[in-house]
């Protein structure tokens, strides 16, 4: 096979490499063994992150995003593996990969890893139920800024629950000037009132009520 084929290559190249009467077609024959395995382990380094970026969610769905991230194959992975056994995702024997933290429902129906890096997180929080959305939220510290918000409770780091009054909408919200006034500009007019009274006194700039509405 491959494998025995560049551990014989290695061992002959160690053993030339070490016999002090090396003559020049020894030496010839120890720089193309030497070639020979870089070659090998080169091409074994590509296809296994051809195979990572293959499984990658983001790369299967054809976005320009594409990148490999290793947490959230190992992730996809643990999560469909643990759907097939028909069990939690994650528990005591069953731990999280690095910057993932295992949160559970509080009658231990459901358990799952949940990311606590912001990035991915808000991409992976709007796949939640709404009861588990809350719990990852408290467990990780991070806004679901895309979903729903229902009160206070479910905003973290200083955010507010924005919420308009004919209940089209409502949102997490910084209110931040800078951030908030930034923001005003894509927001709908009703949303824009909303915003402006969970972050009272700020308001959003006149000219931003011609851009959205």
């Amino acid at each position: 096979s491959s494998c025995l084929c560049a551990a014989s290559l290695f061992v002959r190249l160690i053993a030339l490499v070490a016999d002090r009467r090396i003559h020049a077609m020894a030496k010839l024959q120890a720089a193309y063994l030497l070639l020979c395995v870089s070659a090998y382990w080169s091409g074994a380094v590509a296809s296994d992150a051809t195979a990572a970026l293959e499984r990658d969610d983001e790369c299967a769905a054809g976005s320009g995003q594409c990148s490999l991230n290793a947490l959230q194959v190992r992730a996809a992975a643990a999560q469909e593996q643990a759907i097939q056994d028909g069990g939690g995702l994650c528990n005591a024997t069953k731990p999280c990969p690095s910057l993932y933290k295992c949160v559970s429902k509080a009658d231990n129906s459901w358990s799952q890893c949940v990311p606590e890096t912001y990035s991915v997180f808000r991409q992976e929080c709007v796949k939640y139920t709404e009861d588990f959305r809350l719990l990852a939220i408290k467990a990780v510290n991070q806004n679901c800024q895309d979903s729903l918000c229902h009160g206070p409770d479910w905003c973290v780091r200083g955010y507010k629950c924005a919420q308009q009054e004919d209940g089209g909408w409502a949102q997490c919200i910084s209110c931040v000037p800078k951030t908030f006034y930034t923001n005003c500009y894509s927001w709908p007019s009703p949303f824009k009132v909303a915003a402006q009274s969970a972050c009272s006194p700020l308001t959003c700039p006149t000219s931003t009520w011609a851009v959205a509405k």
